[in-house]
């Protein structure tokens, strides 16, 4: 009996602490301004200063465009990002206040 409360206890424990870190549409804006200023960094690395300026705002019109175009879906112990960007589909899901990429189409 013990051994069965101990578990529900560390169960209850995780999926309280998974709840509360449950990032949301305002993490994901930054999250997804960040990811895209990544997937655009020119693998070189004499990057010109109007790349730089030209990547950066380019993640920041990706941040806010997230808030409109990005479908939620709330599992409240984590959340799935879908975002239709021309034709391919990207999928994110945050968890524990991190965002991981499973989907690229």
């Amino acid at each position: 009996m013990k051994k069965l409360f101990n578990t529900l206890l560390l169960l209850t424990v995780i999926t309280g602490g998974l709840y509360l870190t449950n990032p949301d549409q305002e993490a994901f804006s930054d999250f997804l301004a960040v990811y895209v200023q990544e997937e655009l960094a020119d693998e070189t690395r004499e990057e010109t200063e109007l790349g730089k300026k030209l990547r950066k705002g380019l993640g920041q019109l990706a941040g806010v465009a997230a808030e409109a175009l990005a479908e939620r879906t709330e599992l409240y112990v984590a959340s799935v990002y879908s975002l239709d960007i021309a034709g391919e589909s990207h999928v994110f899901v945050g968890v524990a206040g991190q965002f991981i990429p499973v989907r690229n189409k």
